[in-house]
């Protein structure tokens, strides 16, 4: 694909009619309607020309509020998640943002809050990041758009832990400290850990999907940790490890 020229008016057109937006048979029409609305497609090309990005190859995962593309930045494999503008309701992740000193002094309406959702997990990451806590790094962000380091090999992306293979016990400790670490290292809580939201690469564990995440001082934190441990300890008894809620809430948060 040729990539956009900021000052060619019919670059936005050969964008928008090229292969990059056709979707496999696993996506259907209604969901190319969604993710792709007018809003959508003025900000994909805008970023595309701003970060020079060398195009958008596939989609690699899909869900009720985003889609996720692997695409090429300066010849390296990136990802590049896009939030739905017409799927992902205010009311169902406004717990997630009120109560969050990082957004106390921000009016954020209906029309605007995709955009502060897609920071959200960009600052989440970096705290991650920061922390040492293995996710996805982050590029950039530019309205319901984010940009962050690929986790797979050239042919695909990286497995959830449910359907990858591994040492239960092995990565269940590991786990288990990177839930730590995000807690008392990052100061913030996933509030949305699972076995689908962690990926299996090259043997180690990375924390995925971290928009929702809260800080500590969230007053929601404890109940969201509590959550997150009772996910993750659910699918690591059914992989027949021995553990339990209990030790590793009291593992997380002991000093």
């Amino acid at each position: 694909m040729t990539k956009p020229v900021a000052n060619d008016p019919s670059a936005l057109t050969r964008l928008l009619n090229s292969d990059e937006f056709k979707f496999t048979e696993n996506f259907g029409r209604k969901t190319q309607s969604l993710v792709f609305d007018s809003r959508t497609i003025k900000a994909l090309y805008e970023f595309l020309v701003k970060y020079k990005i060398d195009y958008v190859d596939y989609p690699i995962s899909s869900g009720k509020e985003s889609v996720v593309f692997k695409a090429q930045l300066k010849g390296r494999p990136i990802a590049l998640k896009i939030y739905k503008m017409s799927t992902l309701k205010f009311q169902n992740i406004r717990i997630y943002i009120d109560g969050d000193y990082r957004f106390a002094k921000e009016r954020i309406s209906r029309s605007k809050f995709v955009y502060v959702w897609a920071r959200k997990e960009f600052s989440n990451l970096q705290s991650l990041t920061e922390a040492g806590v293995r996710c996805p790094v982050p590029i950039a962000f530019h309205k319901n758009l984010l940009a962050m380091s690929f986790i797979g090999t050239k042919q695909r992306a990286a497995p959830q832990i449910k359907d990858a293979v591994f040492d239960a016990s092995a990565v269940y400790r590991e786990v288990s400290e990177m839930m730590r670490n995000t807690y008392q290292k990052a100061g913030i809580v996933h509030a949305d850990l699972s076995e689908y939201n962690i990926l299996y690469y090259r043997k180690r564990s990375y924390f995925i999907d971290v928009a929702q995440g809260v800080t500590v001082q969230h007053p929601s934190a404890d109940i969201f940790l509590k959550r997150d441990i009772s996910n993750i300890t659910q699918f690591f008894i059914k992989k027949g490890v021995d553990c339990s809620t209990e030790d590793l809430y009291r593992y997380i948060k002991e000093d």
